[in-house]
């Protein structure tokens, strides 16, 4: 390892600098795979299946999914097995979070690879990101969103490959889930407007190069998704299944039954032959076989009228129900959700044996099949959930040191993300572990670079010290 003053160290030969840095980035890898190593396969949901069967078949399974993670699958796989799935996932992120360290800690070696390899074993040991990282659902790519966005509008000294590759993978990440498209529309959006304000202050302007490279990435996964959607006859749209989740969260509310009781007396709906027997929950209505979601789906017309008519009656209600389940979410982030809520297993093993079928044996022989992963995944949700709100603490006390100003952004932007997709998921489908999970690891991101930082400053003030 080269010294805190490389400069004064002789010229480092370049091919081991070369072969040092593949070493750590490929420890980096494996470190964030462990969960799917240990579990002997990648990790299932009960989505996994739709995801997989799309991109083999190119046929949309309801409820309609984006297709974007099902072509990223296809791809990745090479229709042979789905490690390499999850190994694309792992150095995708271990990519970003290069960059985010490179960022942080400035461009010399030793303090990137070392902020990088304490970051991937904190997250790694401590957080949700291995257990995202190793599971065959587009999850692992809500905190990819966060990194690459706000890499693009901050590092201005980003090289252009550097900013063409990070544009790329928001591109991808916005298009392998619904939720993620609006989630980064609105971080964006607030990115943009910082950007603006600094800049208006500064008397500068906002690079060309910045805007585009942040905008271009969501209008075209936006644009994507709803071409995937047209060719699989859905129609051009970017969610075919309309407002079947929207309708679901006020059913769980109890909003839509309301409106349903107030209004059948007056206009004939088929949702009126159910009054006595409406869904109470998101799961009731979605996916355990009630009589009413029959009906809806092939009356999405009457599916729009119940939800814009409820949203107009109850304003209000909605906006407070809205506010509630928002810091609800936030504080629901309870790794392992997938694996407590694991309800397709014959689905799943026939899609396995479909799309991957050297694979079927090891899916067979995992933990997760033979249901003895669940004690991990409570244990690894216990320790998680700790680490956040720990790591938050360590953030907060750090941020009042005003020298650590980069620092401070990145955790007060991620704290923003972490509430914007909190709010998101809540309003739109309701509060669920695996949302928020998706995205806590950030918080032990940020309180690990705040240390590194802390460990380089003082190192480097020991060896000033020491040098006069």
């Amino acid at each position: 390892m080269t010294d805190l003053e490389p400069r004064s160290q002789p010229p480092a030969n370049p091919h081991l600098l070369v072969i040092r840095s593949v070493l750590v980035r490929s420890a980096a890898v494996c470190a964030l795979l462990w969960v799917a190593l240990f579990n002997g396969y990648p990790i299932i949901f009960s989505d996994t299946a739709s995801y997989l069967l799309t991109g083999l078949t190119f046929i949309a399974h309801w409820p309609f999914r984006s297709p974007g993670y099902s072509i990223f699958t296809k791809l990745t796989s090479l229709g042979i097995s789905a490690w390499l799935v999850i190994g694309v996932q792992a150095i995708i992120v271990v990519y970003v979070l290069d960059k985010t360290c490179e960022y942080l800690m400035g461009n010399e070696r030793r303090n990137r690879e070392i902020c990088l390899l304490a970051s991937v074993s904190v997250l790694g040991a401590l957080t949700s990101l291995p257990w995202l990282v190793s599971q065959l659902m587009p999850d692992v790519f809500a905190g990819i969103v966060f990194l690459s966005s706000f890499l693009l509008a901050f590092n201005d000294q980003l090289p252009a490959r550097s900013r063409i590759s990070l544009a790329a993978i928001l591109m991808i990440s916005t298009g392998v889930h619904t939720s993620l498209l609006p989630i980064a529309a609105l971080f964006v959006a607030l990115l943009i407007i910082i950007k603006l304000v600094v800049r208006l202050r500064r008397a500068a302007t906002l690079r060309g190069a910045v805007l585009a490279s942040l905008v271009v990435p969501l209008i075209a996964g936006g644009l994507s998704t709803a071409t995937l959607n047209y060719r699989m006859h859905l129609g051009f749209k970017f969610s075919p299944s309309g407002q079947i989740f929207m309708l679901s969260r006020l059913f769980a509310d109890g909003l839509a039954a309301d409106f349903l009781r107030d209004n059948c007396p007056k206009q004939p709906l088929i949702a009126c032959d159910y009054l006595s027997q409406l869904p109470r929950t998101q799961l009731e209505f979605l996916f355990e076989n009630h009589p009413l979601l029959e009906e809806m789906v092939e009356h999405n017309d009457e599916m729009d009228e119940i939800v814009h008519g409820t949203l107009s009656t109850h304003k209000l209600r909605f906006l407070t129900s809205s506010i509630k389940e928002t810091f609800l979410q936030l504080a629901a982030l309870r790794t392992g959700d997938e694996v407590r809520s694991y309800h397709a297993k014959e689905w799943n093993r026939d899609a396995v044996a479909q799309v991957f079928p050297r694979d079927f044996p090891a899916f067979l022989n995992s933990k997760e099949t033979r249901g003895q992963l669940l004690p991990w995944a409570n244990a690894a949700a216990a320790i998680d959930t700790v680490t956040f709100w720990l790591s938050v603490v360590i953030c907060l006390a750090f941020s009042c040191i005003k020298a650590m100003g980069r620092l401070n952004q990145f955790f007060y932007a991620a704290m923003a993300f972490l509430l914007i997709n909190a709010a998101v998921c809540a309003t739109f489908s309701g509060v669920f572990d695996r949302y928020q999970s998706r995205v806590a690891w950030l918080a032990a991101l940020c309180a690990t670079a705040f240390v590194c930082s802390w460990v380089k400053d003082r190192h480097y003030a020991k060896s000033l010290g020491q040098g006069l």
